[in-house]
């Protein structure tokens, strides 16, 4: 297993050079809960599909394509059967030339090449023995960053990344935003450009899809467009956080204490509370609230996102500096920390907080990038409670908020 912080893209390259054949597993770095599988036959793509949110990215494919009325459903994961068999046997069940199948794949692998040229840096993990044995074409690398779409797709899509996570983020509007949204978007379905748009879906009906906290490519699956163009008309909602972002896969973690044993040592110790952190916490305006420091944005994003779907009030401090004095007027449930950052690093700053009469049982994860038995030791001197690898699997992040909240309340 040889998991690392690359750019997919790069990664493509050297392996189509080296003629590699395998699986090429590239996570969403916003969106941990989505991976990416990239199928390599000797240095030639074969086919790309992601782990999570197959359905619906199959559905609005299908319908981009105008393949029919609607996309067949995949089997389950018990049936061991792949997207691209399935894919293959809907297409050429459907009676299609052999040149227009190989055009529809084109299209397919198209996407989601342009979902995973498009990531900067992420964790990738490298699988020859998981492979495609059988394809019906495969695509040579140069070819498809050779072509002019795809380049243009793939620059819009890096500035697109700054606001929203990808096509599987889930999209959710609070009911106190719903008339914000409905009046920003009342004025667009009057321009030209939203025609599109307009003419498949009124007004009420594509409010009500944020609502029920729809993913990106299943909003534009039933308002008939791009997933660019939509996410392009979105970033103003999105940066106003009208519009909130969430992992695509659904976060279940009550009596799932268990998924954070393996990611630290120390996740079970006891958090004492002083009769003075308790008074302060009734007397905080929020009782869930969690801080999160990291000079990071991209990581401020994904705490935020995660954590706001679990029902947590997030503070997010930039500037370690500051995090003292940005404290001083809250008093959170669990602080997460990152570890290498400018100024004053997360071991210093943890014990700064320690010698704190205010936050010294304040629980706090530090969060790194590394993964090694130096760091947590030294996490734990410093005073950690706990330690936690980026980019944050959505689970984990949670349970531990979960785990470490609750261990607070029982000292009380």
């Amino acid at each position: 297993m040889n998991k690392s912080f690359q750019n997919p893209l790069q990664v493509l390259q050297t392996k189509s050079k080296e003629g590699w054949s395998g699986c090429i597993e590239v996570v969403e770095p916003k969106d941990p809960s989505v991976v990416w599988q990239v199928y390599l036959l000797q240095g030639k793509i074969q086919y790309i599909n992601s782990i999570a949110g197959q359905q619906v990215r199959l559905d609005y494919l299908w319908q981009q394509f105008k393949l029919g009325a609607s996309c067949p459903k995949l089997k389950d994961a018990k049936h061991q059967i792949s997207e691209y068999n399935q894919l293959c046997y809907w297409l050429l069940d459907k009676q299609l030339e052999k040149d227009k199948i190989k055009k529809i794949l084109f299209f397919f692998v198209r996407e989601g090449f342009i979902n995973v040229a498009s990531i900067k840096q992420t964790q990738i993990e490298l699988k020859p023995a998981k492979r495609i044995k059988k394809s019906i074409i495969s695509f040579e690398l140069k070819k498809l960053i050779g072509n002019e779409y795809i380049r243009t797709q793939i620059r819009a899509w890096k500035e697109a990344r700054k606001y929203c996570a990808s096509a599987i983020s889930r999209l959710y509007i609070e009911q106190k935003n719903a008339l914000k949204f409905y009046k920003i978007w009342k004025e667009l379905y009057g321009k030209e450009e939203i025609k599109p748009l307009a003419s498949s879906q009124k007004l009420s009906s594509f409010v009500s899809l944020f609502v029920a906290k729809s993913s990106l490519y299943e909003i534009a699956t039933k308002a008939k467009v791009d997933t660019y163009f939509l996410i392009n008309h979105l970033q103003q909602s999105i940066e106003e956080e009208i519009l909130q972002l969430l992992p695509f896969a659904e976060i279940t973690v009550e009596n799932k204490p268990q998924e954070t044993a393996d990611n630290s040592n120390f996740t079970n110790q006891t958090v004492k509370q002083t009769p003075e952190n308790k008074g302060n916490r009734e007397n905080s305006s929020s009782s869930n609230l969690i801080v999160c420091i990291d000079d990071s944005k991209t990581v401020q994003k994904q705490v935020k996102m995660t954590l706001h779907a679990a029902g947590y009030e997030v503070l997010g401090i930039l500037d370690p500096t500051m995090a003292l004095k940005d404290l001083s007027q809250h008093q959170p449930s669990v602080i997460f920390m990152d570890i290498n950052m400018p100024n004053i690093n997360g071991y210093d700053l943890c014990t700064l907080l320690r010698k704190s009469h205010k936050f010294k049982d304040i629980p706090i994860v530090m969060l790194t990038g590394r993964d090694g038995m130096i760091d947590r030791v030294r996490a734990k001197i410093a005073g950690a409670n706990d330690y936690l690898t980026k980019p944050c699997d959505p689970n984990k992040l949670i349970a531990m908020a979960k785990i470490l909240e609750k261990s607070v309340v029982t000292a009380q």
